[in-house]
């Protein structure tokens, strides 16, 4: 089992200084996806509960929108539950993003109730947006779902987050209205001829 990924290469991630800031890349950022052990977990939380919204984060657990004991230990224990990848329990694996080998963020696939289509949702530390982190984050679980042989990815976000819409976007995704009016969904097929996803 594969603790790092990213593209084609597999290792076994060192961390840095705890509290390190990553440097934004200029281009091309040099983004990896990592296996959530306990360590990567609590660097996860705390990049979380330093960076990020809760509301970026968690469902809306508690009024209060700040960051509580609540929501720590529903994120704890979403990525836990997940360690049995999508043939476990949960259908869903997670991956933490790591930019300079210091997570940043956190990326997912769940199977769905139609063979072949996953879903997929991604969050970042708010000061590393906007680099191309995310693009590439997906772009590696879009080209992991592919050779998984999965046909096609769907996510959701809301009408007003424009960095998501951007990014689902330039990765091809088609996007429409929900019903709701205030949600709109992502939709990538496959090429069929293609076993990778290309971001551009």
């Amino acid at each position: 089992m594969s603790d790092r990924l990213s593209g084609h290469s597999i290792e076994r991630p060192r961390f840095g200084v705890a509290g390190r800031v990553p440097s934004v890349p200029d281009r091309d950022p040099q983004v990896a996806l990592v296996a959530v052990d306990d360590a990567v977990l609590e660097q996860l939380v705390e990049a979380a509960i330093t960076d990020a919204s809760a509301d970026d984060v968690t469902p809306p657990l508690t009024a209060d929108p700040a960051w509580t004991r609540t929501r720590t230990a529903w994120l704890r224990d979403f990525h836990r539950d997940r360690r049995d990848g999508l043939d476990g329990p949960a259908r869903e694996t997670t991956w933490a993003i790591t930019l300079d080998q210091q997570v940043v963020g956190s990326v997912r696939l769940q199977r769905t109730e139609r063979a072949g289509l996953l879903e997929t949702g991604v969050w970042l530390t708010r000061s590393i947006r906007g680099h191309g982190v995310g693009r590439a984050a997906m772009a590696a679980a879009l080209r992991e779902a592919a050779a998984l042989g999965f046909t096609s990815i769907r996510a959701e976000t809301t009408a007003s987050n424009a960095g998501a819409l951007t990014l689902l976007e330039r990765l091809g995704f088609d996007l429409a209205p929900a019903d709701d009016g205030r949600n709109v969904r992502a939709l990538l097929v496959f090429k069929p001829s293609s076993s990778r996803c290309q971001d551009r």
